[in-house]
């Protein structure tokens, strides 16, 4: 994992000047200079005072750790009202997958440090969550979900369990030691054994610290100060207004596009809540190829998206396009002709295909050779998420085609009987057992709903294994 920006410029600096003298003892205080003087925060105070917390993850109290206990104390009391604010949305989040891994519970104060309790937060390094996992990282490591519309590094549950498997691997780098772990977490395990090697071997943070980053030098100490300031703040003066909670919710999975402006408003959930429990959401839709999405809505709003769960769902997940008549526009030709001819009006319609399956061929090259979505290929032809096809197997597939409405033709289908017209364009589909509307109008090439619904008479959204409904 890269290093950061660790919380403000001012620390940063302020990082740069501890770090500079080294690692101190408790006996030996560094002076620092006039205009960085910092009113008195005890010592021997704070000595005690942390020595009492310490549980697995040792915290070590000296000068350099005290100077950052006085710098949140003092100069970013801000930060810790804002952080003792915030703690009640995620830590027992970070609790439950401490625990899952038999991982201390202390280290839950180690994202304070490394994004202040935002879940969308990006470094400048290109880090981004609560606990500030690389792209690359998240995605090869952690196999995490990272593209234009999640970023799961911002979902709260997934992020901390990949970061306690992260804190599990270092553990097993650094035998545990906990204050080496800290350090390699923020300046990545490579560079903390290089540390390692070029202090003669010496084992144990504060013998190795002289060989450190900078910046690296200065992110144990400030984990062990905001560990105590969240347990002494009120000591300190400092007091958070109010306290922020995660909302109760539940969850809904998504298999299909979905629009989340469209089921706020159909579902009567505000959408500012549904974009809090789904900060890993980048967009307003979730792409038609989602699949078991786990999507959190608010339970205490849910009262009218339950009552007409159907209707709501059904409205959110319809693609944004239609099969209308559509014209094409008119173009000027320069092929010798004189003035501008116009082309005639065009319709689309749905065609069914079969296609062969030949050697080498896999659901994706076929999809993408018929311009159609992958799963909607397997819905036309029943196949399960993890099916295998075979070469001389047959396939449906079904395409959106345009189709000239001339003259001619539209002569010729009005003069033929009405009974005969009917005939031929009328298909049926006999209802199978897993069947919605929603696959329905998929397999018969985008159908809308609605329209089923209608030349159906059906009024409500549900249909039954067996019923034979027209389709048009």
């Amino acid at each position: 994992m890269k290093q950061i920006r660790i919380l403000t410029v001012a620390l940063a600096t302020a990082t740069l000047s501890i770090c500079s003298a080294g690692a101190q003892t408790d006996s030996t205080k560094t002076v620092a200079s006039p205009q960085d003087t910092i009113p008195h925060v005890d010592f021997q105070v704070v000595h005690d005072r942390m020595a009492k917390l310490e549980k697995e993850i040792p915290l070590t109290h000296n000068d350099v750790t005290h100077q950052f206990v006085e710098f949140f104390a003092v100069r970013k009391p801000s930060f810790v009202k804002t952080m003792l604010e915030r703690k009640a949305l995620y830590f027992p989040i970070f609790e439950k997958y401490l625990a899952q891994y038999g991982l201390p519970d202390e280290l839950k104060y180690l994202s304070l440090i490394e994004s202040r309790l935002e879940p969308t937060i990006i470094s400048y390094a290109g880090a981004g969550g609560l606990w500030q996992f690389m792209p690359s990282t998240a995605r090869i490591d952690f196999k995490l979900r990272v593209d234009k519309y999640v970023d799961e590094r911002f979902d709260p549950y997934k992020a901390t369990e990949a970061a306690c498997k992260y804190f599990l691997q270092l553990g097993r780098i650094f035998n545990y030691d906990w204050e080496m772990m800290l350090a390699s977490y923020n300046t990545g395990p490579g560079n903390a054994l290089r540390a390692m090697r070029r202090s003669g071997g010496k084992k144990g943070y504060w013998n190795v610290y002289p060989y450190l980053h900078k910046q690296t030098r200065g992110y144990v100490p400030q984990y062990a100060a905001i560990v105590y300031m969240m347990h002494y703040a009120d000591d300190h003066g400092i007091r958070p207004d109010s306290v922020q909670r995660q909302a109760s919710f539940d969850t809904i999975h998504v298999n299909s596009y979905l629009n989340l402006k469209t089921l706020a408003v159909a579902g009567q959930i505000p959408y500012d809540k549904i974009r809090q429990l789904n900060p890993h959401i980048l967009t307003d839709v979730l792409p038609n190829d989602t699949r078991q999405f786990p999507l959190r809505l608010p339970k205490n709003d849910l009262k009218y998206f339950y009552a007409h769960r159907q209707t709501v769902i059904d409205s959110a997940i319809r693609l944004p396009y239609d099969d209308k008549v559509m014209l094409a526009a008119s173009e000027t030709r320069d092929d010798g002709d004189f003035g501008d001819e116009e082309e005639e009006p065009v319709r689309t319609t749905s065609k069914k295909f079969l296609h062969r399956v030949r050697r080498g061929e896999s659901l994706v090259s076929i999809a993408h050779k018929y311009d159609i979505d992958g799963r909607n290929l397997k819905i036309w032809n029943r196949l399960g998420r993890r099916a295998k096809i075979h070469p001389g197997q047959k396939l449906v597939v079904y395409k959106l085609v345009e189709v000239p409405a001339s003259s001619a033709q539209v002569a010729k289908v009005s003069n033929s009987p009405r009974s005969e017209r009917l005939s031929k364009a009328r298909k049926y589909h006999t209802v199978q057992r897993g069947d919605t509307l929603w696959k329905i109008s998929q397999r018969y090439g985008g159908i809308s709903i609605d329209k089923i619904k209608k030349i159906n008479g059906i009024k409500g959204n549900e249909v039954r294994p067996g019923q034979k409904l027209l389709i048009i």
